[in-house]
């Protein structure tokens, strides 16, 4: 490391320090400074520069769009992500982040940029949690950058994001449970809507399940594998998390309408022929393939349009299942088990509901117990 000046042959004259360095990558990296003044005040700003090279501050200048270096930041330090958290972090890229400031210099982005591109966000009425997801990927992506010296501070520093508000699902009480397994009694539906409402399962477990994962003999269903989007469509894999992989008791009358299912299937796979996809789907279309959670979802959508039931998601039916699981009365934890919660907190904060039903019973026993009279 060595410093040059460059005296002017004016009264107060002017210098320039170059300074050498080794610097992250090991090659020689040249930082210039200019400094009108007298030597004695070069020197004061070549000490500052030493002392900000050494504690990290000075960084290697990295000309990377923000698209260029998400992608990059993506591919070469996320390799252990799940596919599925990979291709929520490339459809943020595409869809907000590279229409929005992709073409700026990561070195240039500033929280104004990242502010706005929140801001349009909002404007757009897009999910607070979908704006947050989109923040926290930058967000990430700019911290390593800090890290690897590319930038000198993360822009996403006072950015203000919306409130997050906690989703509410909507819930089918008993009678509402009843009139759709009515409707659907008879029909491709009705086994799906049976799995979701009275066993808890998720859409991709759902249709992830073969008749390898059901125990007759022991009236048990085992959750093994779960259908999840992947980059080039959708692919079976195992549970997120070890405690999805779980064993979920069966009771009879469930047992008994799997058994007409499989018998059923049996006779599908007889009457559609070589064609026939033999994989062994419970739920399954016509030519024995799976499937797709989206058709799923449209397939539920219609029904209920058709119906004339309250609009919900699919995946309330688990909601619902919890809540009367809850509402029978049968141990928090033994709901964990069956719907494949870590925590059971999670299975309280967020999957059980109190249903009119169960507000009026509590205000009926408070009544008679405290206010009784003699």
């Amino acid at each position: 490391m060595f410093i040059k000046f460059f005296h002017s042959i004016q009264n107060s004259f002017h210098s320039c320090l170059r300074l050498f360095s080794t610097i992250l990558t090991g090659k020689r990296n040249r930082i210039y400074k200019n400094v009108d003044g007298s030597k004695k005040e070069a020197n004061a700003v070549m000490r500052q520069m030493i002392t900000e090279m050494e504690s990290g501050k000075v960084v290697k200048k990295c000309d990377l769009t923000v698209a260029e270096w998400m992608a990059e930041w993506i591919s070469l330090y996320l390799p252990d992500i799940e596919e599925t958290t990979r291709i929520g972090y490339k459809t943020k890229l595409k869809c907000y982040i590279i229409p929005a400031i992709g073409e700026i210099r990561i070195h240039a982005l500033r929280a104004e940029h990242v502010q706005k591109l929140v801001n349009d966000m909002i404007a757009r009425n897009l999910s607070p949690k979908n704006i947050r997801d989109t923040f926290n990927n930058i967000n990430a992506a700019m911290k390593k950058a800090v890290v690897l010296r590319h930038i000198a501070y993360n822009p996403c520093e006072g950015v203000v994001l919306p409130k997050q508000k906690k989703y509410r699902a909507k819930v089918y009480n008993q009678a509402l449970i009843h009139t759709l397994l009515d409707v659907t009694r008879g029909t491709d539906m009705y086994l799906p809507v049976l799995l979701c409402v009275a066993v808890g399962l998720r859409r991709g477990e759902l249709l992830a399940l073969r008749w390898e994962h059901i125990d007759f003999e022991n009236k048990i269903l085992k959750v093994r594998s779960n259908m999840v989007r992947g980059e080039k469509g959708y692919i079976i894999k195992a549970p997120k998390s070890e405690a999805g992989i779980r064993d979920i008791s069966l009771g009879d009358e469930i047992v008994h309408e799997l058994r007409k299912a499989r018998a059923q299937y049996a006779r599908d796979a007889f009457a559609y022929g070589i064609g026939f996809q033999n994989h062994g789907y419970v739920i399954k279309q016509p030519n024995g393939a799976p499937y797709k959670p989206d058709s799923m979802t449209q397939k539920w959508e219609r029904l209920l349009e058709k119906n004339n039931l309250p609009k919900i998601r699919l995946h309330d039916l688990r909601h619902s299942n919890a809540t009367a699981l809850i509402q029978a009365g049968v141990n928090p934890r033994v709901v964990q088990q069956r719907l494949g919660h870590s925590d059971v907190n999670i299975t309280l904060n967020t999957y059980t509901h109190v249903l009119l039903e169960m507000d009026i019973d509590a205000a009926e026993k408070l009544d008679s117990i405290m206010l009784k009279r003699a």
